[in-house]
């Protein structure tokens, strides 16, 4: 018997189809441009992001941009257009990856360009500002708006965070949702050196929370495998993006009112 929610952030609590993806997206102009190539298209699509959040190992949004540029530059071409991977082409690279650690894979399988700066962490950086301060524009955080109407106080059973935001980002969703009171101790997020799929996160919380048997709420593949590293509990998908998954509701709301009403199996 579940015994205790644990929920991701990003598409189970709060709607970013219009934040994260923008910031993608511009990153991707940016660094190709940061690397001496002509921005001729909109490269990162709706279809790159869904390939993308398929495989377990991309939970941290910045490093996406940041390894789909480091594929183009190996193509030495200056046209983003010609350069950019399409979607299947992606998902065929994707397949070949069959491990967590996506930087250990981009380095080992494209190599990173060296603009005469550490690229990595200048398009991490990039990203962290145009989504929390805004560069030129109102920062992207502020495209977000809650998937959850009921205050976690209003569950009836111990609740915790697992999530790929660090506390930086998180506190700004948690303000979004009214969560703002939210126990910091029952949260693992990025700066806590546990990242998705990894299960440790959920065994850190299941000891805090006194609980053995959570259902994990996700949106992504990274959620899924890090609940099926763990061993129990159950999975509880949210979205469109898992269509094939056992226990799979169009919302957050809709995932708790079955959860909590006994509609488990």
């Amino acid at each position: 018997m579940v015994d205790g929610i644990i929920f991701d952030v990003d598409g189970t609590l709060v709607d970013v189809k219009d934040s994260y993806p923008r910031v993608i997206r511009r990153a991707v102009s940016w660094g190709w441009e940061a690397l001496g190539g002509v921005v001729d298209c909109e490269a990162y699509t709706e279809e790159h992001e869904r390939v993308t959040k398929g495989h377990r190992a991309f939970n941290d949004d910045y490093d996406i941009p940041w390894a789909m540029l480091c594929m183009a530059s190996r193509r030495g071409v200056g046209s983003l257009k010609e350069a950019f991977p399409t979607p299947e082409e992606w998902k065929n690279e994707l397949t070949l990856f069959d491990g967590d650690d996506p930087v250990e894979w981009v380095l080992e399988r494209f190599g990173e360009p060296d603009p005469g700066f550490q690229f990595r962490e200048a398009v991490r950086s990039f990203c962290d500002r145009l989504y929390v301060e805004g560069i030129d524009c109102e920062p992207y955080y502020t495209y977000e708006r809650p998937l959850i109407k009921r205050s976690f106080k209003d569950i009836p059973l111990p609740v915790g965070i697992y999530t790929g935001r660090p506390w930086r980002e998180l506190d700004l969703a948690l303000k979004l949702l009214g969560w703002e009171d939210f126990p910091r101790d029952l949260v693992v997020p990025l700066d806590s050196g546990i990242v998705k799929p990894s299960p440790l996160g959920l065994e850190v919380l299941c000891e805090r929370l006194g609980i053995s048997n959570p259902a994990f709420f996700g949106d992504a593949e990274s959620d899924r495998a890090a609940l099926e590293a763990f061993g129990r509990g159950m999975f509880i998908a949210v979205g469109d993006w898992a269509q094939g998954a056992h226990r799979r509701f169009a919302s957050v709301e809709e995932g708790l009112d079955w959860v909590l009403g006994g509609g488990v199996s």
